[in-house]
């Protein structure tokens, strides 16, 4: 069965499959006709060697070279290209790349904390860029270069983050609270300047103030900001 068809879970469903953006392989494009190019150029020069075995072991040694850097430099980057895999389902983060050894990533959208990009001069012209995923438990990242239509991806992945509760899991670093206070809402404090006579009796009670009643609107404002940092990181 095709990936990643075989690892998906019941009822979990595709969202983008992508593979490295075509920029990779324009340099294994050029490199066959460049090879057979200068592989005819130079045996054509060989063609002033003295004729017998030395001239026909030259013509061999250079179609052995062609065939080689054809090989290694056009063929195996296409077959990589062919076996790295990009997918982002409702669930989850799959990549998948490797040739004869395969390495596999699994990053579940509820343990992803934060989502941007990162793009050069000539990728925003070529419209890719590399996607940076920052997950729970772990100081460093995931960095997936060279990705076409990076932003869609990158808002896909959000999303998932999002709906699986991940981006709320950042969040809470910061604190969650239950309800968010609006930020005109008015300050129970007594004024400072007011003379404890002036004061009504229930202010004078001591049950009215809770003690984290002045550190609440601090914490608060921090969890938004968070919040608000998350959804707009790309």
């Amino acid at each position: 069965m095709a990936y990643p068809d075989g690892v998906l879970r019941r009822g979990e469903h595709v969202l983008a499959h992508r593979r490295p953006h075509w920029r990779m392989l324009v340099v294994p494009a050029l490199v066959p006709p460049v090879a057979v190019f200068l592989a005819a150029l130079l045996a054509g020069l060989a063609g002033g060697i003295a004729e017998g075995s030395t001239r026909t072991a030259v013509r061999l040694a250079l179609v052995l070279l062609a065939v080689l850097a054809v090989v290694w430099l056009a063929v195996l980057p296409l077959v990589r290209w062919r076996c790295t895999h990009l997918v982002v389902t409702d669930r989850r983060l799959l990549v998948r790349e490797g040739v004869l050894t395969r390495e596999s990533v699994d990053v579940a959208g509820a343990t992803i904390t934060g989502v941007r990009t990162r793009s050069s001069g000539v990728e925003r012209l070529l419209g890719a860029g590399t996607l940076i995923v920052s997950t729970a438990g772990t100081e460093e990242p995931w960095e997936f270069s060279g990705l076409g239509d990076v932003e869609r991806l990158a808002s896909l992945v959000e999303g998932v983050a999002d709906d699986r509760g991940g981006l709320e899991l950042a969040a809470g670093r910061w604190g969650v609270w239950s309800g968010d206070e609006p930020d005109d809402e008015p300050d129970d404090e007594p004024d400072d300047e007011l003379e404890p006579d002036e004061l009504e009796p229930d202010e004078l009670e001591p049950d009215d103030e809770p003690e984290d009643a002045v550190e609440a609107p601090v914490r608060v404002s921090r969890w938004r900001r968070r919040r608000r940092a998350a959804r707009t990181s790309r």
